[in-house]
């Protein structure tokens, strides 16, 4: 019975642990494709190229606010009892209310506008800021235990599906976001992560054939 039990224990923090992993590697893959965002919109020119200009940012903002209501939602509640400093969380929360009145300031905005660009930049700049403090301390803080994460994470991935539906993003974007490329300004998701990375689509077909064969 002891034997049992314990191995019980074990498989059950085994699988909670994997959990915790993903959920951060979820969280990780975000913050990499907001920062590329970023680096790309510093190769446009919103006089010369308002709409891809527009495009992206529109893109990014939506990305960003999925994002931060899934960590408001259930990442930073769950995280709270896992952490060593709860502070990190407190913290975090107060840096994305700032981070909303940028995005909201730049939802009311144009390419063409003075502030257009400076803003998203600020934005970005503060969000890799706090990109940052999570990666290098809250990520790293993280507990198996405190928080029943396989739960976390089932309700975080039903939970993104329905924000992206919401906003009216592609659900294979979860999917790609581990591996593809940003998409280029201005074309659609899958097509952007089919030409970021090529050889892994040829990949994948050629596995899909050999399966239905």
């Amino acid at each position: 019975m002891a034997t049992r039990n314990s191995s019980s224990r074990s498989t059950g923090a085994t699988r909670g642990s994997g959990a915790k992993s993903q959920i951060v590697a979820m969280l990780k893959a975000d913050h990499k494709k907001v920062k590329k965002a970023f680096k790309d919109f510093e190769k446009l020119d919103p006089q010369e190229d308002p709409e891809a200009c527009k495009s992206l940012v529109e893109q990014t903002l939506a990305e960003v606010e999925v994002h931060a209501q899934l960590e408001e939602q259930l990442f930073y509640p769950a995280a709270r009892g896992a952490v060593k400093e709860e502070d990190l969380i407190d913290e975090a929360e107060v840096e994305h209310m700032t981070a909303k009145v940028l995005i909201e300031q730049l939802k009311g905005m144009q390419p063409e506008d003075e502030k257009f660009a400076a803003t998203f930049k600020v934005l970005g700049e503060y969000l890799n800021h706090h990109i940052q403090e999570e990666e290098g301390e809250m990520f790293k803080q993280l507990k198996q235990g405190g928080a029943e994460w396989d739960a976390v994470l089932e309700e975080m991935r039903a939970q993104r599906e329905t924000l992206m539906e919401e906003k009216g993003m592609p659900a294979e974007e979860e999917q790609a976001s581990t591996g593809a490329g940003r998409v280029a300004a201005g074309r659609s998701t899958s097509r952007g992560a089919a030409e970021a990375r090529p050889q892994a689509s040829a990949k994948s077909s050629r596995s899909r054939s050999s399966e239905k064969e």
